[in-house]
């Protein structure tokens, strides 16, 4: 599978997505976790892990250095999507670009400890 390409299946979707191994830092106006990215476009993401915002919640996605307002689209079996308010910039897909490719091959746990450090000294 190409790092950056059209998933299979079609849908709604407007931007081509990726499968993005990365770990995100969710910030709503009450509490902030990591989560895993499944996918992401320029317009959007797919999320998993556990304590999940509902549906219509508004929050903060943050992937390495790259931050985006959005809101849950849907919300079941610990997945989550996540619209962005504003579509990320062609460098912001870029950098996203660099890090799924750099992240190609390493060990999950290894992807994790790297990323939670990333988001420790960015904060």
């Amino acid at each position: 599978m190409s790092i950056f390409g059209k998933s299979f299946g079609g849908g709604r979707r407007a931007a081509p997505r990726t499968d993005a191994p990365l770990i995100a830092v969710i910030t709503t106006l009450t509490e902030s976790h990591s989560v895993l990215v499944v996918d992401v476009s320029s317009t959007g993401a797919r999320l998993s892990g556990q304590l999940l915002p509902k549906m219509g919640a508004d929050l903060v996605v943050t992937i390495a250095e790259v931050r985006a307002f959005g809101t849950v689209a849907w919300s079941e079996h610990g997945e989550c999507g996540v619209t962005f308010d504003v579509p990320l910039s062609n460098g912001d897909v870029e950098r996203l670009k660099l890090r799924v490719s750099t992240a190609r091959g390493l060990p999950p746990e290894i992807r994790a400890a790297f990323d939670n450090w990333v988001m420790g000294c960015g904060r």
